[in-house]
């Protein structure tokens, strides 16, 4: 075990990381400071391609979870902003204009502020409106039946929404919603990641320290455990940051972590209950010999 310990640390990870042999090896080598340094790498590796993934996006798909509103969004509304432009974040033109289509949706250019929004960011609803596109003069009031609702600010450059077609307005709401609320998203799924690296992590220490009481794999500490749970989650961490270089989806990177840290603390129990079971036969060996002897 000296010997093991005093291997550079890097030469350590990687040795206990590569297969469930490692893993049982080196698992009483590393410190707490060192298991919660490999933790925190892992982590960031599995939120790597999430954050390579927000630095390349542009525009979001606001009709993904706000389908009723930008349904109404068409040519005519498009056509109808044609005597407006954004100049640094500010909407200027016309007076305004109201337009009201069938089923409660309110499609309007409210430059005097004459329609409120009541809720909090995120459930916002203009009253008496199922769904509403809501052009005022500092920012936008979109919300749909399925009550979503947001106040997005505009984009901080001059923008003539006379060049734009009912597909550009869909898209350049997409992107003012994106570059207001991408710190928020982005927040929530490093939150996600961490959580489900560290529930795992406990989850699974904890299952390998129970097995002390048993005497099933030799596993002495529950420093041991966790640096067995942590080590045994490295390669499915970097498979799945892999995977989420290629085609980044939240859901399929967690779901590759999880199933890859299933199967290797599985292969780690296994080896650990041969081994311990091993060591027992040959212990019990040696005593019968020293038994007949005397």
């Amino acid at each position: 075990m000296k010997n093991r310990q005093n291997e550079n640390f890097i030469i350590r990870c990687l040795k206990a990381s590569a297969s469930p042999s490692g893993v049982c090896r080196y698992r009483d080598t590393f410190s707490w400071l060192q298991i919660f340094f490999l933790f925190i790498f892992l982590t960031s590796c599995l939120a790597a391609p999430l954050a390579i993934s927000f630095m390349k996006m542009e525009r979001f798909n606001i009709r993904s979870f706000m389908p009723a509103a930008i349904q109404e969004l068409d040519q005519s509304f498009a056509d109808q902003l044609k005597g407006y432009q954004l100049s640094n974040g500010k909407l200027t033109g016309s007076k305004g204009f109201v337009r009201v289509e069938e089923g409660s949706t309110l499609l309007a250019a409210d430059m005097e502020y004459a329609f409120q929004a009541d809720g909090e960011n995120g459930r916002l609803k203009v009253n008496g409106y199922a769904n509403a596109i809501l052009f005022q003069p500092d920012h936008l009031i979109i919300s749909d039946q399925n009550g979503t609702g947001f106040s997005v600010r505009y984009v901080k450059r001059d923008v003539k929404l006379k060049e734009m077609t009912a597909h550009d307005l869909e898209a350049f709401i997409g992107e003012a919603w994106l570059a207001q609320y991408k710190p928020m998203i982005m927040m929530l799924a490093f939150s996600l990641i961490f959580i489900s690296q560290l529930f795992m992590s406990v989850m699974l220490a904890g299952g390998l320290w129970i097995t002390k009481k048993s005497k099933m794999t030799g596993i002495a500490s529950f420093k041991e455990a966790s640096a067995a749970a942590v080590c045994g989650s490295a390669v499915p961490a970097f498979a799945a940051a892999a995977a989420g270089l290629i085609y980044f989806d939240l859901i399929t990177v967690l779901l590759i972590h999880s199933c890859g840290v299933v199967l290797m603390i599985s292969f780690t129990f296994s080896h650990l209950s041969k081994t311990r079971h091993h060591n027992g036969k040959l212990q019990s060996g040696g005593n019968h010999d020293k038994s007949a002897a005397i």
